[in-house]
């Protein structure tokens, strides 16, 4: 008799099944474009599994975790505009560099409003900036959890520095009041 897989891995391989079927094609001509980018790599069932080093001593596919609960953060389509691009064009090491003029040209929109975007992602820790024209995107949204690149990236960074920027989602916020 087959052993059935663990709710923890049917649930992985129902969110990757759902996704395909969402996303089709697409998703694949994301991977193809860009393989480090965060938000490909969560339909990826076959990704290999790594042992977790947190520090709470809890598992938490952060990756997963950020993008299901992406819209608790009630980012504007020009936030998340400046947030996609920044993601698709990341280093190894998790940076972005560019003038934010180069990103309004891109959206067709003022350096003042793109200013704005970068502003409110760095108040939620998404992005931060390291020296002029050099910005941060946070590895736990930039890579898929477990990745060389995640891990890379956050040795590079310094764990007290990720403590400090850990992404906090906002349930409470989103509730509306009766």
């Amino acid at each position: 008799m087959a052993k059935k897989p663990s709710g923890r891995a049917r649930a992985a391989n129902d969110i990757a099944e759902g996704l395909n079927s969402l996303i089709g094609d697409g998703l694949e001509q994301l991977r193809a474009q860009n393989p480090n980018i965060g938000f490909t790599l969560i339909a990826d069932s076959d990704k290999p599994r790594k042992a977790a080093n947190t520090h709470g001593g809890s598992y938490v596919c952060t990756d997963r975790e950020l993008l299901a609960n992406i819209w608790r953060f009630d980012f504007n389509k020009r936030e998340r505009a400046v947030l996609d691009i920044m993601t698709a064009e990341v280093d190894e090491e998790g940076q972005w560099r560019g003038k934010q003029a180069d990103l309004a040209k891109v959206l067709q929109c003022s350096q003042g409003s793109v200013s704005k975007a970068i502003s409110t992602l760095e108040a939620t820790h998404f992005v931060w900036k390291v020296i002029r024209c050099l910005y941060q995107v946070n590895p736990d949204w930039a890579f898929g959890w477990g990745t060389d690149s995640h891990t890379k990236s956050i040795a590079s960074i310094g764990v007290a520095t990720m403590d400090m920027k850990r992404i906090k989602i906002p349930y409470e916020s989103t509730r509306k009041a009766a």
